[in-house]
Order: structure tokens, then C-alpha cells, then sequence
């Protein structure tokens, strides 16, 4: 027994250093492969890692910053912008600045009989329709712009086409919300939703012109007007029949109907086809409710209206200035009758007279 166990704790001797020597080496081994240096700390590393993540945060802050910066209000601005009432003093402003582009004027340029200049009618001329009979020719550039205003298209990007439109609903209809695109719109008289497809269907942004020069000049009339369009029995598509009365104004601008007119005052031609359209237009509206028409008379009122304007231009002006006056005369306030009422002062009582006989009148009149 104790020689075995001598030989055994000689054999444990034995193999524990050897244990202990592999053991030793392997662990070596692992140190070596897993050696960690500052290089490959996953800790350390990470660390960077994230302070590049938040020095280029920090960068793109800053550059957000500065281009917010730089853009402050210009979003906003243009919103406001649109939705602040243009005045016409910033209209005729901008129509300083209008380019006229001849090209666009090329159809008015065609030719046509000519029966002025011959009362007879023996031989006719022809003339370019740009050519209005009688015109003076310092007037013939402005004659151009209002054909260019005429066939240059009604667009919701132009801010001061925008403006106008809406300035005139907004102030008619009390609404301070208006998309560009809606149903709101045919409250105007507009047949749909866009009111492009009525405006450029035949005189562009001067139906808009037009318009605005009545709404500014006669704010009143136009009101009344709109009104009535309003009227279950009595209603009318307003801009519409606007778009119809520019159109009349034209044709007799370059039939050389409103020459005479254009050429005797210092409004020049722009403003004496605004005018004549205020005119026209208050005619149209004046005439549906003294006559007390409904839709069906459509046709017949347009009639009328067109039989002044091409005969009797001077006519209209002279109608509009008396529904002015007319309309300035309501709202007088010097026209108001007050009277001097004492509510509930008691009334003194009447004196009590006796009758008396017929002989005896003459002596209580003397008293």
C-alpha cells in the first residue's frame, strides 16, 4: 500500500507539470490571437465611430440651419402675397412694365372690308384689323397692349393675375379662403371649377382687367350686380356676362366705334375700354332689374346693351354716371329725416273746453 501509494502521488507529480505547461501554452496561444490592441478595441472604437456620426450631424445641422436661415419667410411671403387685396394703383404699376410681344398680335392683322371710309359703299377698302378707323396714331400703342392683354392667357402662376381674381372674390363674397381650383368659384358667375377655361376662352387676362376696373372704380354698382346675380328668380352668370361685354368692347374698338372717345380725353385707350365695359356692364344689370328679366332674357338684354355701344357709346357713359350718382345719393347720410320723439313723457292734457254757441265763437277767438 504505500509503495502504491508512493507511484501514484510520483505519477500525479509527474503529469501536473505537464498539465500545467500545455495549459499554460495554449492560453498563450489565445492571448496571441485575441490580442487586443488600442487599434482594435471594439469599445474604443465604437466611440469614434460615433463621434464622426455626430460631427457630420453637427455639419448638416449647421448647413440646415444656414439655408433655413437664407429661406426665412419666402415660403410664407409668397402665401401672404396672395392673399393681400391688390389695389389697382399696383395694377397699372405692373401694366408699365408689360412687354408687348407683336407676334402675338399677328392675327389682328387680317384683313378686312373696310366701309367707313365710303359711305356709299361703291368700292371698299380692306385694312388690317389692327387698324382702327380714326384712331390717332399716338394712340396706337396703347391700342396694342389691349390687344395683347386680350390674347394673352389668364395664368394662376402670374401673381398679379392671381391677385386680381382673387381681390375681386374675396371682397364680393366675404371669404378669406380661396383655393385655385373649386367649385367656390362659380359664386362669380364662372361655368366651373377653373376659371381659366371661361377667361381664355376668349379675352384672357382683360376680362380679369376689366373686371377689376369696375370692382375698383365702382365698388358699389359691382356689388348690387352681384347681388342680383344671387337672386333665386332674377340670378345670371355675372363673370360670364362680363366675358361676353369685353368681347362687345373689342369689336367696337376696332370697328372704330370708340374712337371718337378714345381720341377726345386724356384717359387714352385702355382706360375708355374699361370705362365703356363699367358702362356696359352696368347697363346689363340695370336693365335686368328695372325689367324685372329672368335667364330667358339673356339673349335680349345683350342686344340692347350692344345696340348702345356701337351707336350710342356716349350714351352708356352718361347712364353709368347717373347710376353713380344715384347710388352715392342712397348712402348720403344728409338725406336722413330724424324726428324728435320723447318716449314715454307723458303728454300734456289737452284743455278742457266747454262747448259753446255758435254767436259766442268770435269772442273766445279774440281771447
Amino acid at each position: 500500500e504505500r509503495r502504491l501509494a508512493a507511484a501514484t502521488v510520483a505519477t500525479v507529480a509527474t503529469v501536473t507539470p505537464a498539465v500545467a505547461s500545455s495549459s499554460r501554452e495554449e492560453w498563450d496561444d489565445i492571448a496571441r490571437q485575441n490580442e487586443i490592441s488600442p487599434q482594435n478595441d471594439p469599445v474604443e472604437s465604437d466611440s469614434s465611430d460615433l463621434e464622426k456620426e455626430w460631427e457630420e450631424i453637427a455639419l448638416k445641422t449647421e448647413e440646415l440651419a444656414k439655408n433655413a436661415r437664407e429661406a426665412q419667410g419666402v415660403a410664407a411671403a409668397k402665401q401672404d402675397l396672395l392673399s393681400t387685396p391688390i389695389s389697382y394703383k399696383e395694377v397699372t404699376q405692373w401694366l408699365l412694365l408689360v412687354e408687348i410681344n407683336k407676334e402675338a398680335l399677328q392675327e389682328f392683322r387680317e384683313l378686312v372690308e373696310d366701309d367707313s371710309a365710303l359711305p356709299c359703299g361703291c368700292f371698299k377698302r380692306s385694312r388690317p384689323r389692327s387698324d382702327v378707323p380714326g384712331l390717332d396714331k399716338k394712340l396706337w400703342a396703347e391700342r396694342d397692349l389691349v390687344l395683347f392683354l386680350k390674347v394673352t392667357h389668364f395664368d394662376f402662376n402670374d401673381t398679379v393675375h392671381h391677385r386680381m381674381l382673387r381681390t375681386i372674390y374675396g371682397k364680393l363674397s366675404r371669404n378669406k379662403v380661396c383655393p385655385t381650383i373649386g367649385r367656390h368659384w362659380e359664386v362669380l358667375g364662372f361655368q366651373g371649377g377653373d376659371p381659366r377655361t371661361d377667361l381664355n376662352r376668349s379675352g384672357g387676362v382683360l376680362n380679369v382687367l376689366q373686371m377689376f376696373y369696375f370692382f375698383s372704380q365702382h365698388f358699389d354698382l359691382l356689388k348690387a350686380a352681384y347681388l342680383l346675380a344671387q337672386d333665386v328668380q332674377q340670378n345670371y352668370p355675372l363673370f360670364c356676362v362680363s366675358i361676353n361685354l369685353t368681347k362687345m368692347v373689342i369689336e367696337a374698338l376696332l370697328a372704330g366705334k370708340l374712337s371718337k372717345l378714345c381720341n377726345s380725353g386724356s384717359k387714352g385707350v385702355f382706360d375708355t375700354c374699361c370705362q365703356i365695359h363699367s358702362a356696359a356692364l352696368y347697363h346689363f344689370y340695370w336693365r335686368w332689374r328695372t325689367q324685372k328679366r329672368s335667364i330667358e332674357h339673356t339673349e335680349l338684354t345683350f342686344n340692347e346693351v350692344r345696340a348702345l355701344l356701337f351707336r350710342r357709346p356716349a350714351k352708356l357713359l352718361e347712364m353709368l354716371e347717373q347710376g353713380i350718382a344715384e347710388s352715392k345719393a342712397k348712402s348720403d347720410p344728409t338725406r336722413l329725416e330724424f324726428t324728435e320723439l320723447d318716449f314715454g313723457a307723458a303728454r300734456p292734457k289737452a284743455k278742457a273746453t266747454a262747448s259753446l254757441p255758435t254767436r259766442l265763437w268770435q269772442y273766445q277767438a279774440r281771447e
